[in-house]
């Protein structure tokens, strides 16, 4: 799990990150990835626990990002087009059958104070179909982690050249 750490010490089963709580057994090297990634942002990350309950949710390694705020203005304008590319790379990256990949994009109308806010966001979710099945941090969760997180970038590649106007670059 990713949680901000400035104003509490962190649990037994994490470590301290950059300014965050991370999973003990998440390597530097996948975070410092994750967070170099220019289309998408990290927003959650977990190890997986072995000592949740068998199937609970608490107990499959998974990753969630978000598209990056710059990006999000006019993706609904956009969507019919980027819809059928998108499905196209995802079931590409992850057509090897260890992934949950859940890809959600959001319309959100929002009022409070006197005002209406229009919001949109396109969230990846991402979870390993195995369990954790020990303690230690097995090869198996290793491998999906690395793998997952290549496949990522590839994705986080492709959307940056999709948005290179919008990314300045």
């Amino acid at each position: 799990m990713l949680t901000k750490s400035s104003r509490r010490e962190c649990r037994d089963h994490e470590r301290k990150w950059r300014n965050f709580c991370v999973d003990k057994n998440l390597e530097n090297e996948w975070l410092d990835r994750l967070n170099d990634l220019r289309a998408f942002n990290l927003i959650g990350i977990c190890e997986g626990h072995f000592e949740r309950r068998a199937g609970s949710p608490g107990r499959f390694p998974n990753m969630n990002l978000r598209l990056k705020e710059q990006l999000l203005p006019g993706i609904a304008r956009n969507w019919d087009e980027l819809r059928t590319a998108m499905l196209n790379e995802v079931n590409h990256l992850f057509q090897a059958g260890d992934t949950h990949f859940n890809l959600e994009l959001k319309f959100k109308l929002r009022a409070g104070r006197g005002r209406l806010v229009y919001q949109e966001e396109l969230n990846l979710r991402m979870r390993c179909f195995e369990s954790r099945s020990s303690e230690e941090m097995g090869e198996k969760v290793r491998r999906w982690f690395e793998e997952a997180i290549g496949r990522i970038e590839v994705l986080d590649a492709i959307v940056v050249d999709w948005y290179s106007g919008d990314l300045g670059t």
